[in-house]
């Protein structure tokens, strides 16, 4: 993504990119809402849907959102996030094991330095606002 490119475009570069990765299952409509600001998360927080990129984005989620541990953890519970690791390969799983003993320490960090938790049921009003904006507004540095 460019500097301009805005969250809205940010969104829509996501589905249309993982749309594969959707599930046809039906949601509680607090479900369906948390799997919404959760894919608006992978694009603020700029993670991929690898294993390592969902760990990651729930890791940002729980410490960089305004969201509590305990409604992190009741939304992934709602839409049975943590079953959809079993998509993925034992050898991917694996292979991205070892990356998360360093990179949950650094996302925490990074996520305490944020001038402020991303809004994560309330993102609406960026959607016209570039993702490079946003970035800089909290103090938000994604993983490379």
């Amino acid at each position: 993504m460019n500097d301009n490119t805005t969250l809205q475009q940010g969104i829509d570069q996501f589905r249309k990119r993982n749309g594969k990765y959707f599930s046809d299952k039906k949601y509680s409509e607090e479900g369906e809402e948390f799997i919404r600001c959760h894919d608006v998360a992978h694009v603020v927080f700029g993670c991929d849907t690898t294993i390592y990129g969902e760990g990651v984005v729930k890791i940002w989620t729980t410490f960089g959102t305004t969201l509590s541990f305990w409604e992190v953890t009741r939304g992934y519970k709602e839409v049975s996030a943590f079953t959809l690791f079993k998509m993925y390969s034992v050898q991917h799983v694996l292979r991205n094991l070892l990356s998360y003993l360093w990179v949950i320490p650094k996302v925490i960090v990074r996520a305490k330095r944020m001038r402020k938790p991303w809004p994560f049921l309330a993102y609406q009003p960026f959607l016209d606002t570039p993702i490079a904006e946003i970035r800089d507004e909290f103090n938000i540095q994604v993983l490379s």
